[in-house]
């Protein structure tokens, strides 16, 4: 396997599951040293085992994403470690999803306080070790669709994601004269617990995928890849993109059977 990551620090937040584990375990899979930073330690210790039995590098960083000191206890991890840091995947993230008014101050301050204010701390933490050890560097923040294509009753959700977008241009703009690249992406629905919710709803699911040309969720590990591309030399130029990764859900709206209709000869339908 391609070692592009050989020698490299990486810390993934919301490292336990979904896109942030397949994005820790791709990483380690091509040479990285990762620390894998989250709530739970033991699912985080179940990630690890199964990276070090492959023979990949990692340590483990519990904390809460939301608070300044684990973020600076994440990157100093990977310091330690791996000797270096050079690799932010600002991943964590929790869904609350309720009806406008039926919100409290707790759920907002809660989704806010994660998905928004964590994703801030994460990137300046990481981006002021990098520019200290002056290598430049890559950050990408995990956002969702949601930024730009809103869903019902999640209005916590959807202005988290939105705002970590403007986290990103901002990020992207004042760090490029340091050599750190950041970069964004939006996945659609992916089959991860945060989504099962609409995955394992036979009404909801019908709907999403109606409006998916591809006809299907996507797995963690088809997010981890572009974020792993973001991340490399082969996109040494690519700084303050937002890639979408929906299975083209989000360009527009599906007409139903008239893409199911035989192509008859000039590629008419």
């Amino acid at each position: 396997m391609d070692k592009r990551f050989e020698g490299k620090g990486v810390v993934v937040t919301g490292a336990g599951r979904g896109i942030g584990r397949a994005t820790a375990e791709a990483f380690a899979a091509e040479g990285a040293g990762v620390v894998l930073f989250g709530w739970h330690a033991d699912v985080l210790e179940e990630v690890a085992a199964g990276i070090r039995a492959k023979g990949g590098r990692c340590v483990v960083h519990e904390g809460d994403v939301s608070q300044r000191a684990a973020n600076q206890g994440a990157v100093k991890a990977c310091v330690d470690a791996f000797g270096r840091h050079d690799i932010m995947v600002a991943n964590a993230g929790i869904a609350d999803f309720v009806p406008f008014l039926e919100g409290t101050d707790e759920s907002w301050e809660q989704q806010i306080g994660i998905d928004l204010k964590g994703t801030w701390l994460s990137v300046q933490e990481s981006a002021r070790e990098m520019v200290r050890e002056g290598h430049g560097g890559a950050i990408v923040i995990v956002s969702s669709t949601n930024a730009f294509q809103p869903e019902q009753e999640g209005v916590f959700y959807n202005t988290s994601k939105s705002g970590q977008v403007a986290i990103m241009h901002t990020a992207a703009m004042e760090l490029a004269r340091y050599g750190i690249r950041v970069n964004g992406i939006a996945p659609g629905i992916i089959n991860t617990r945060l989504s099962w919710f609409v995955i394992n709803d036979p009404v909801q699911s019908k709907v999403f995928l109606d409006r998916t040309p591809m006809g299907r969720f996507a797995e963690p590990e088809e997010i981890a890849r572009p974020i792993l591309y973001l991340c490399s030399d082969d996109a040494s130029f690519v700084a303050g993109a937002f890639f979408v990764v929906d299975g083209a859900y989000s360009v527009g709206l599906p007409v139903p059977g008239q893409l199911d209709a035989p192509l008859v000869p000039g590629g008419v339908r």
